[in-house]
């Protein structure tokens, strides 16, 4: 009796309620039961993934990226900013460069439409043509003055005494200049209106074709007659320096000849 009452006496046991129910197989086999509907590890054990890797759960603690991810992509970044820029900047030199290309040759093809119209016009045998040329520099700076019709052959109210310059500047820069005036005796300075054409033709050179050769000078009062056909070369440079060539050929057609072939049109 003494010892049931000892054993009705003994405590329950620690951390466990009245009533606890206490599995002893799963201290005794050691491995994990479920016990109130949930999975318990002992030991390191994972009934369902095995050993723990303490390592992985150290990775999966949040997103980031290591020092050689970043490396390389700082590396990458700079590679293709290196290529976006001199790809733009190859581009922005090409446009430029056609753009000043551009300005040349429209320059070039408008005075070259210009003095063809002007020297097709001209009325030989009656009023006088004086042309001269000056260098400067390595380059011609030519003058000429005539009575031109501007392709209209018979209508003496188009009448037009024309001139063309280039001419040096205060400071050094060269001008070309076209002159008009409806007074066909007295000179162009006085009485002329004058256009400029253009700031960067640097050479303005005027020839003369007598037949059988060619002159850089002309004076129709003194030679008493018109040559057969003038050229006009001139040189167009961009704003890099580089300077294009161009030239306007065009015969001259006598008073007699044109008369003729007003006739045959009328």
């Amino acid at each position: 009796m003494a010892v049931d009452r000892e054993r009705s006496a003994s405590p329950a046991p620690s951390g466990r309620g009245q009533g606890a129910r206490v599995d002893c197989g799963l201290f005794l086999s050691g491995k994990p039961r479920p016990v109130g509907g949930e999975l318990h590890r002992f030991a390191g054990m994972d009934k369902r993934t095995g050993p723990i890797d303490g390592g992985a759960l150290m990775r999966r603690r949040g997103p980031g990226f290591t020092l050689i991810e970043v490396v390389l992509a700082v590396a990458m970044s700079a590679v293709l900013l290196t290529i976006v820029y001199w790809t733009y900047f190859s581009i922005n030199r090409s446009v430029d460069a056609a753009t000043e290309n551009q300005e040349a040759l429209e320059t070039g093809r408008m005075l070259s439409e210009l003095l063809k119209k002007d020297i097709r016009g001209i009325v030989s045998n009656r009023f006088s043509l004086k042309a001269t040329n000056v260098t400067v520099e390595g380059y011609s700076l030519g003058q000429m003055e005539f009575v031109t019709t501007a392709g209209f052959y018979a209508d003496l109210l188009k009448l037009r005494r024309i001139g063309y310059e280039l001419f040096m500047d205060d400071k050094g820069g060269k001008i070309l200049v076209r002159k008009e005036s409806t007074d066909l005796n007295d000179p162009l300075d006085n009485t002329a209106t004058v256009f400029e054409l253009s700031r960067i033709v640097k050479g303005f050179q005027l020839e003369f074709f007598n037949g059988t050769d060619w002159t850089t000078t002309w004076d129709s009062d003194a030679a008493g007659t018109f040559p057969q056909e003038i050229r006009v070369t001139f040189d167009v440079s961009d704003t890099k320096g580089n300077v294009k060539r161009f030239a306007a050929d065009e015969s001259i057609q006598s008073m007699q000849s044109a008369q003729s072939t007003q006739s045959t049109v009328q």
